[in-house]
Formats: C-alpha cells, sequence, structure tokens
C-alpha cells in the first residue's frame, strides 16, 4: 500500500501539538523523556543496526541494562568519515525503499553524507522548527519573504497566494535581481524574512546603496550558516527588525533556536544534544556538539559528532523553557562567490558536491571572476564518474562561464581560527 501525500501534514499536525506541549516541561519531565527515548533508540539499534550490534559487543554494552542519559557517553562518537563510508551497515535490517527517503548533504565541510530519513523524522523536524520560528512571531499564513534555492529557470522570485509567501532564489542573487525583490517588498511589505543570513544582508545593502528603505519586518528568522556578530548588526541596520537565529542540519541529530529572551536553546525534545571534548566526554566549556536523534530508527546517528562547536552558558533563561542555553555556535561561516554573470554565491554553494562518490572533504577556492580551484581529498573510490558528478553540481550552480580546475590534493587551507571553510574568496573586494 502506497503511503497517502496526506500523512507527512497529519503527522506534522500531531506532532505540533506535543511539542507546544513539551516547551513547558520542568527540568524532571524533560529527563524522564530523554531517558525513555534514548534507550528505546539504543535498545532497538542493538538489535536491528549491523554497526551498532558489532559496537556494543566491542564495548560490552548491555542494552537490556542501559539507563539513558546516564550511559550515554559509554558510546563512542559517531563522525562523519564512518556515515560516509559505512551507511550501508548503519541501515536498520528492517529498513526498504518503501518507508524510508535517502537525503545528501555535504554542509559546511565540503563533505558528501548520504543517509536516511522517514516521515516520522520529517515530522517531528517541521513541527519542531515551526514552533521555533513561532519564538519570532511566525504563524502559518503570515506575509512571508523565503531566502534559499529554488532553482528557478525563468524567474527570480516567485509569489504564492496560497501560501502568503514570496520564494526568492538565492542562486539568482544580483544586484539586478535584489532591487527588483526590493520593489515588491516596499509594494507590498512582508511580516516575517526567513532565509540564509548573507543573502539576506546583501538585499539589504542593495537596496540601502539604491537608497530604498525596505518596510520593516516583524522578525528576520536566519538559518542555514553562522550568523555572525557583524551580520546580525548589518541585518538590523538594514532592516530595523529583530534577529532571531536558528541552526539545524539535514541529518536531524541537533536543533538549536533563539527565543524572544534573545538566548540560544538547545532544542533537547527534538533531540539529544551533548557538549563534549575530542574524546567524547562532557564538557562545560566550548566543546563539540554531539546529537542523537530520538526517532531515527532507520537510521540511527548515535552521539553523532556535527563538527559544530558550541559555547555551553551558565545560566537559565527568564523565557521558562526548560532548554539549556548556549552561548555561540561556531563555525559554518564562509566566504561568497561571484560568478561572471554577477551573482552571489554563499551558503546555497553548500550542495553542490552531495553526489561525488569518493569525495572526502573538499573546498572551492576563488582566485578570478571566472576562475574556481576546486580542491579534493578523495578516497580510492573516487574516479572519473565523481568528477562528472561534482562538476554537475557545480555547473548547476556556477553556471558555464566560470573556469573550474580541480586538485586531489592531501590538505586543505585553514582560517586564522583553525576552520576549513568550503569557499575561499581571493577576490573579496570585488563583491
Amino acid at each position: 500500500m502506497e503511503k497517502s501525500i496526506y500523512q507527512l501534514p497529519f503527522r506534522v499536525l500531531e506532532r505540533s501539538f506535543f511539542y507546544r506541549r513539551s516547551q513547558h516541561w520542568n527540568s524532571v519531565q524533560l529527563l524522564n523523556f530523554q531517558n525513555a527515548r534514548l534507550k528505546k533508540m539504543i535498545r532497538y539499534a542493538g538489535l536491528h543496526v549491523p554497526y551498532y550490534r558489532k559496537l556494543f559487543s566491542e564495548i560490552g554494552l548491555d542494552t537490556l541494562q542501559f539507563r539513558g542519559v546516564e550511559d550515554m557517553q559509554k558510546i563512542p562518537l559517531l563522525d562523519k568519515e564512518t556515515v560516509r563510508t559505512r551507511k550501508d551497515e548503519l541501515l536498520s535490517d528492517e529498513a526498504n525503499e518503501r518507508n524510508m527517503t535517502w537525503d545528501s548533504t555535504s554542509g559546511s565541510t565540503g563533505t558528501p553524507l548520504h543517509f536516511v530519513l522517514n516521515d516520522a523524522v520529517m515530522a517531528n523536524k517541521i513541527a519542531a522548527l515551526l514552533r521555533s520560528f513561532g519564538w519570532a512571531g511566525y504563524m502559518l499564513h503570515s506575509r512571508t519573504l523565503m531566502v534559499q534555492s529554488y532553482y528557478y529557470k525563468n524567474a527570480d522570485f516567485q509569489s504564492s497566494r496560497f501560501y502568503n509567501v514570496i520564494r526568492y532564489d538565492s542562486n539568482r542573487l544580483s544586484k539586478t535581481t535584489a532591487l527588483k525583490l526590493v520593489a515588491e517588498l516596499i509594494r507590498k511589505p512582508v511580516k516575517i524574512i526567513i532565509g540564509f543570513p548573507f543573502d539576506i544582508v546583501m538585499i539589504g545593502r542593495y537596496a540601502a546603496e539604491a537608497g530604498k528603505q525596505i518596510p520593516s519586518p516583524q522578525a528576520i528568522i536566519t538559518y542555514g550558516e553562522k550568523l555572525s556578530a557583524e551580520r546580525r548588526k548589518l541585518l538590523i541596520e538594514y532592516y530595523h527588525s529583530p534577529v532571531f537565529d536558528f541552526h539545524s542540519m539535514h541529518e536531524c541529530s541537533a536543533m538549536i533556536s533563539q527565543c524572544p529572551q534573545g538566548n540560544l536553546h538547545l532544542i533537547e525534545d527534538f533531540s539529544y544534544m551533548e557538549i563534549v571534548d575530542a574524546n567524547g566526554m562532557k564538557t562545560a566549556t566550548k566543546g563539540l556538539l554531539a546529537g542523537t536523534n530520538y526517532y531515527n530508527f532507520l537510521m540511527p546517528l548515535i552521539r553523532y559528532n556535527t563538527r559544530d562547536a558550541v559555547q555551553p552558558a551558565d545560566r537559565i533563561c527568564d523565557c521558562g523553557r526548560p532548554f539549556r542555553v548556549v552561548d555561540e555556535i561556531f563555525g559554518k561561516e564562509c566566504d561568497a562567490i561571484k560568478t561572471p554573470d554577477g551573482r552571489i554565491l554563499g551558503a546555497v554553494m553548500s550542495h553542490s558536491v552531495d553526489k561525488a562518490k569518493g569525495v572526502v572533504m573538499s573546498q572551492c577556492v576563488q582566485d578570478k571572476i571566472d576562475h574556481l580551484i576546486i580542491r579534493i581529498i578523495a578516497d580510492s573510490s573516487y574516479d572519473a564518474d565523481s568528477q562528472v558528478a561534482l562538476e554537475a553540481g557545480l555547473r548547476k550552480r556556477v553556471g558555464n562561464e566560470m573556469k573550474l580546475d580541480f586538485e586531489i590534493v592531501s590538505s586543505l587551507e585553514k582560517t586564522p581560527g583553525g576552520k576549513t571553510p568550503f569557499i575561499i574568496s581571493r577576490i573579496k573586494d570585488q563583491i
């Protein structure tokens, strides 16, 4: 029996009622929920997932005696390289083509990953996301501008009366297309702006340079890349609106949202998140964010090292929600590419290498307006077909006028802070 197209919306509605209630739990209720979900996940993984059957046997973990939060540090961190190279072992033996959907991401590190999600995971992600957006004042059918990748062939942006939304294609970001959008926003203002912070900043900058003032929305919600203090400042300057940061990932292992009090919260009723050192041990200082989704039984990613670093906060938020507070999310911010036809591509480049087999990490370096160097750390499975897939993903975004040179390297360029950005621009003065 095929899945109904209405099944996911109904599940989102049902989970929305849950998330509306759970944000008002006390700390004991939250802990009880976490323990119950983690025990269920660990026991399932030990029975049905080859990778975890072997791992738990090797470390002597008795899943029937597993207590939840208290025992999580007994399990080693799961790194991206393991997910990349052993994804089949991470699949449940109950998974089949009818109840799962393959997804992919390369994120800010240019490391292609393929993983499985299902309706249960997506329904919880959408419901938790809508609740987070609601903290900024978003409501379904609020007039909204969405700024992200749409790959429109013959339009820079499209309006939907049914959803009351304007969708601007970040792949077409340029001064010309941005000013067309600004004219539409002046004609018919929006209540909420949601999208990549770099792109929203550039739209505001083009408007300011043209002497145009975009009517202030009630709020701006940013996601998809790091919201730096500088970009937050520019958003407030250009739009005169409060800015709410939202952090999530395709793997659905972590979610962080900003509440009306201005604090960033770990969304702990969506996934179990830990702030750990390189050995996977809890730390009270800046550490790695590791996440375990409560609902992805088809491909459990347990203590998944997101490679994002966060700074925990030693305080309780006045908003009254039981979720822990973090002061800062590190990483994910990178440069932008300028194409010969005048477009500016930032976070929209993040999925350009998703389909390339054998790519361990990659990096795009722009040294001329019409030239990109793509540096690749590859394993033995990288072949001619990999480069074809890699070039196709890049061409989809940068077009055919850009010259692309591919280099196989043993290491990638790092920032002074030790990060490995996916995009490095040598022509920032031209953007």
